[in-house]
């Protein structure tokens, strides 16, 4: 082996010149020539499945990023595993992920730099407790960075060990004290923290900041948030701008996105879903139950109130099922319902697809009998999961439009993540959209989707959750009326909130801005029923 590294160090050199050259081929059959020599190469294993990615082809992307992950173990090389745990979990193989960075020897991986990107997959993987003790392992051998820090106190937050988050978002501070996602996440967390030394912070921070400077987009939701929670003035001024500069630089046509919801609508008609797949044998045994609405409408409070079920795992936010279509298609798409992938599903075979779900998820569920998948955007996939998956359960969470509507505008999603939330226009057209599209759903396959009101759950949610609990087959228990008696972890936007007790704080919450946000009032008013109040009138 000896003998023949040079010339495999010489073709990964060969390889990464084709690149920058833009010669993709060329760097494709480089690396082939690299696995003809040593098969356990795991890093070219790794660009061949990068390369089949952007090609399209999401079977052969999938299956040689195992085959990164199988050489890595096989041969010791770790070098780039964080960027492999990164790529297979952006893959759906979060399994395969979780598994890589556990076989690990932590004492290679635990520079600053490694740490943080295999902390980063744990956490995404709800493993944010191996993410905790592999972030303390670096700092206690090298010392902490901002970026360390400010990972930790998001994990401390995670795990609900709420002061020890916010101390350690000022310790971040300390650090770096223009650390811009540092404000927004202390801010988010615990507003009343030093509320008026966060706020002269944060404005500092502003009048350092370029204009069109990424970090100004940040700064501008955490002035909000203080202000909102302070009841100072300026509050929506604030969020005006951050919503402003935030939509500047997305991508988002509502025009293509009501394209999309009439295509899925047109796929999914009454004949389409009820021919449902069988079961195939020897599929795993779980029951998915599947917890669908808008963003910030109390999925997560409903998932939390069912988690405390002792029969009921929760995997939160899952992108599975949109995984499992790509992989039967053979198709990368990387948008929810993308047309190509719409237009194949007219062919596909769903009891794989069913069958591949189970599997894919079966790692997560662990004695218990059914699992919470709360990923807001299976919403659009309501129909093919019912035709996939015909004994999953679907719950719908509904709030309040207005309300609705401005719990998605004044969150800051990480990357493109509901696009349409910032702009109140926007925002109501979205909201109307999402309502069609359940009334759809109700017509085509009535009584698969129980809806639960948002502001009936947290005035009588014991009534509520019987009904929950009898949809999804489970006997009622009483742990699942108060959502604090639940201590995993939560790493959604309203990580914070959900283990507090039940209450109403929120319903009513856009009143403060009713006089900006009256064009949205009519605009959902316009396109509601009339039997459908936008405001909750208690």
């Amino acid at each position: 082996m000896s003998a023949v590294q040079p010339n495999i160090d010489v073709l990964y050199d060969r390889a990464r010149e084709c690149m920058s050259a833009g010669a993709y081929e060329d760097a494709a059959a480089t690396y082939r020539t690299i696995l003809e020599i040593d098969r356990q190469q795991p890093m070219a294993w790794l660009a061949l499945s990068s390369y089949a990615y952007a090609g399209g082809r999401f079977r052969a992307a999938v299956e040689r990023a195992r085959s990164a992950a199988v050489m890595m173990r096989e041969s010791g090389r770790y070098d780039g595993v964080a960027a492999l745990a990164h790529h297979l979990q952006s893959l759906g193989e979060s399994g395969f992920a979780v598994q890589l960075i556990h076989g690990v020897r932590w004492s290679q991986a635990s520079t600053p730099e490694n740490a943080f990107g295999l902390a980063q997959c744990l956490g995404l993987a709800d493993q944010h407790g191996a993410a905790l003790e592999l972030i303390d392992l670096a700092v206690a051998r090298h010392g902490t960075t901002p970026m360390l820090s400010y990972l930790r106190a998001t994990t401390l937050r995670h795990l609900g060990r709420s002061a020890e988050a916010t101390a350690e978002y000022r310790r971040c501070l300390e650090l770096e004290p223009a650390h811009a996602p540092a404000m927004l996440m202390l801010a988010e967390h615990d507003a009343r923290a030093d509320t008026a030394g966060q706020l002269a912070h944060v404005r500092r921070a502003l009048e350092q900041v370029d204009a069109d400077a990424p970090q100004r987009t940040i700064l501008l939701y955490a002035l909000f948030t203080l202000l909102d929670a302070s009841g100072e003035d300026g509050a929506w001024a604030a969020l005006r701008d951050g919503m402003a500069s935030k939509r500047r630089a997305l991508d988002y046509d509502g025009a293509r996105e009501q394209a999309t919801y009439d295509d899925v609508a047109a796929l999914c008609d009454r004949a389409f879903v009820a021919a449902a797949a069988d079961a195939r044998p020897g599929a795993p045994e779980h029951v998915p139950i599947f917890v669908l609405g808008l963003p910030r409408t109390g999925t997560t409070l409903l998932e939390r109130m069912l988690g405390n079920h002792s029969e009921v795992a929760s995997a939160g936010e899952l992108n599975d099922f949109h995984h499992q279509l790509c992989w039967q298609a053979d198709l990368v798409a990387e948008r929810p319902a993308d047309p190509a992938l719409l237009a194949a599903c007219r062919t596909l075979d769903f009891g794989a697809i069913g069958l591949g779900y189970l599997q894919r998820t079966r790692w997560r569920v662990g004695t218990k009998r059914c699992l919470i998948d709360k990923f807001p955007r299976n919403f659009v996939y309501a129909g093919l999961i019912r035709k996939a998956l015909p004994q999953a359960k679907l719950v719908c969470l509904l709030r309040n439009p207005m309300d609705a509507c401005f719990s998605n505008l004044k969150e800051l999603f990480a990357g493109d993540f509901y696009p349409y939330s910032y702009a109140p226009l926007e925002a109501a057209d979205h909201y109307l959209r999402f309502r069609r599209l359940l009334r759809h759903w109700d017509e085509v396959m009535p009584g698969a989707i129980l809806t639960v009101r948002y502001e009936e759950l947290v005035r009588e949610p014991e009534r509520v959750m019987r009904g929950v609990l009898a949809h999804c087959g489970l006997p009622f228990e009483r742990d699942c009326v108060d959502p604090s008696r639940n201590a995993s972890p939560s790493a959604t936007a309203s990580s914070s909130q959900v283990r507090a007790p039940l209450h109403t704080r929120g319903i009513g919450a856009w009143r403060r801005y009713a006089e900006p946000l009256a064009p949205m009032r009519e605009r959902l008013e316009a396109g509601l029923p009339p039997d459908e109040p936008v405001a909750d009138p208690g």
